[in-house]
């Protein structure tokens, strides 16, 4: 994942990746946005550093790439 100082100077809107495919970003409302695998189980999580919303969770977990994917753009468009 990237690292913590990477996260730190992304620009709203910026989204940072690595070989893996894991993804990092700031949403347009400078909350910071991460999809990673799982790691004790199978799967994707889909995080934001925010309160959940009723219309919008906080957090994602799925099993399929694209739904995750799908879900880190709704996070970084909705937050």
């Amino acid at each position: 994942m990237a690292e913590l100082s990477t996260a730190a100077i992304l620009q709203p809107g910026q989204i940072e990746s690595n070989d893996q495919g894991e993804r990092i970003g700031r949403s347009a409302g400078g909350r910071m946005v991460q999809l990673r695998r799982r790691r004790a189980d199978r799967g994707f999580v889909v995080t934001v550093d925010a309160e959940p919303r009723s219309e919008v969770p906080a957090e994602v977990l799925t099993h399929e790439w694209s739904a995750a994917n799908s879900a880190f753009d709704r996070l970084m468009h909705e937050y």
